[in-house]
């Protein structure tokens, strides 16, 4: 999976010129948290609702509230903007995306190629992701957990030929790292509305089951 599944093609924009407070409108308005910045069409900075909404002149102290809001409303995003914001590429492996984002604590990340802006994909994007991964909102399914610690190879093809035996296809598998370094749970979701004689196999088979929901 890359990017470019993902992401959202058609970006909303705003000009360095742009004031502050008609930025902010245009998220509200468009219930968006995040803006690229563009100029003459090329992609110049970014801005986020956080920053457009905590801007103040340095010198606000001294000013009364009627000097306060006259100097914001003349304030625009390219006081504020991040001019070298982390991009990412279209064809960019999703899960790098979400690696990026949880390093440099950022929630969402203009899309770039040969310097162009051709799209954004933010943390709802990505939490997408995740949830296509887990299956999650698939009707007539059941999600099985399975504690696979210091399993042995061959443990998937012995799990897999279980479930076939009881015509179980799998949706979905992901692995995930407990924090216990070295130990695992795999979950599945799979395609079938009652799992108990699949399940009751498996741990006939030795497989540790620690969820079915």
């Amino acid at each position: 999976m890359r990017v470019r599944d993902f992401m959202k093609t058609e970006v909303i924009t705003v000009e360095p010129k742009t004031p502050i407070m008609d930025a902010l409108d245009i998220m509200k308005k468009n219930k968006i948290r995040h803006l690229p910045v563009t100029q003459n069409g090329k992609f110049s900075g970014f801005v986020t609702r956080g920053m457009l909404r905590d801007a103040s002149p340095s010198d606000a102290t001294s000013l009364s509230i009627y000097e306060l809001n006259y100097l914001i409303s003349k304030m625009t995003t390219e006081r504020i903007m991040i001019k070298e914001p982390i991009t990412v590429s279209p064809d960019l492996p999703v899960e790098d995306a979400i690696w990026l984002g949880k390093q440099n604590g950022v929630a969402a990340f203009p899309v770039l190629q040969d310097k162009n802006l051709v799209g954004i994909i933010t943390q709802s994007d990505i939490s997408g992701v995740v949830a296509n991964a887990l299956g999650v909102g698939e009707s007539g399914s059941k999600r099985i957990t399975i504690d696979a610690s210091g399993k042995r190879f061959g443990y998937l093809k012995d799990l897999v030929q279980v479930l076939d035996s009881h015509q179980t296809p799998i949706l979905s598998m992901i692995g995930i790292e407990r924090s216990q370094k070295g130990n695992w749970d795999i979950i599945l979701r799979v395609r079938t509305e009652d799992a108990s004689a699949a399940v009751e196999d498996l741990k006939t088979n030795g497989f540790k089951i620690t969820d079915v929901t």
